[in-house]
């Protein structure tokens, strides 16, 4: 069997277990992260040594490969093996061409290249990088459901003009995460002009609402150490459960009830509370089952 029929085999198997472990299988196309996240400023970071994992998209050539640079298509087989031959004579090769978002990196020219790389698993290739400097993160295993939610974090964050000061600054995890906290700011932006007597601009609001709510409350939510219990949501997450929460309490108790000391330390009992009558209902059914079964 030739070099590339081992790695079109591979890349069967590797989109085989793909699909059952849920990891993306398609290379991320480059056009749509530069649509959805809005990319403008880029940087020539010139020739470095690139690691092959955090090459994960491409430009235009998103069906000829899987996630994993592996060939999918028979017509990649002569182009696949001229480079094969190149680097088993030694004569070496040019750099490649990426193009870098956050933690991901694109295939501008070199596909075949990267795809031999991979193949024979070398750890890193020579490439020529430009950057598209971005406050929206984007890691090496997004997927281009990943790449949505982000577009919305582009918009809000162009709307509001905040810039974020740690990975997860403003993240969100669900796709109406990112009106919620708009809504947020323009109740904020009402209640704030009731305050001072006065018309508060858009940029006002958004300095105070960032300054007065979401900052104290978000550090509330690190010191408490709920976080652990949430391994799958950013803070701002439970900065929108916990908002939800605080007003539920007001409705109950009155305003003393929700300041946000208290409103975290709640959320965090009530969400235990809940674990541990899930998990004694776990713990009855593995029991039951055993009896019976």
């Amino acid at each position: 069997m030739s070099r590339f029929d081992e790695a079109r085999r591979a890349a069967l198997m590797h989109d085989m277990l793909a699909v059952l472990t849920g990891e993306p299988l398609d290379l991320l196309p480059f056009d749509a992260v530069w649509e959805r996240l809005k990319l403008k400023r880029m940087v020539d970071r010139g020739v470095e040594e690139v690691p092959l994992s955090r090459i994960v998209g491409t430009v235009g050539r998103e069906r000829d490969f899987n996630r994993v640079f592996l060939p999918r298509k028979e017509a990649l087989r002569r182009r696949w093996n001229d480079m094969v031959r190149l680097l088993e004579s030694q004569a070496g090769y040019p750099p490649v061409e990426l193009y870098r978002v956050g933690d991901a990196d694109f295939v501008v020219d070199g596909h075949h290249r990267v795809s031999v790389a991979r193949s024979l698993g070398a750890p890193s290739i020579e490439a020529r990088v430009k950057e598209f400097v971005t406050p929206v993160p984007l890691p090496a295993n997004a997927s281009i459901e990943d790449v949505l939610l982000r577009e919305g974090l582009a918009d809000f964050l162009d709307a509001t003009g905040l810039v974020p000061e740690s990975g997860d600054d403003y993240r969100v995890t669900t796709p109406k995460g990112y009106e919620q906290l708009l809504e947020h700011i323009s109740v904020h932006r009402y209640y704030r002009g009731i305050e001072l007597h006065r018309p508060v601009t858009w940029e006002e609001a958004v300095a105070s609402w960032r300054d007065s709510v979401y900052k104290p409350m978000v550090e509330r939510i690190q010191k408490s150490g709920i976080l652990e219990d949430f391994p799958d949501r950013t803070v701002t997450d439970l900065y929108l459960y916990t908002m939800e929460h605080r007003h539920h309490l007001r409705q109950r108790y009155g305003r003393a009830a929700d300041k946000p000391p208290r409103a975290v330390r709640h959320f965090a009992l009530t969400e235990a509370r809940k674990r541990r009558k899930k998990g004694g209902l776990l713990e009855w059914w593995r029991r039951r089952r055993e009896r019976f079964f």
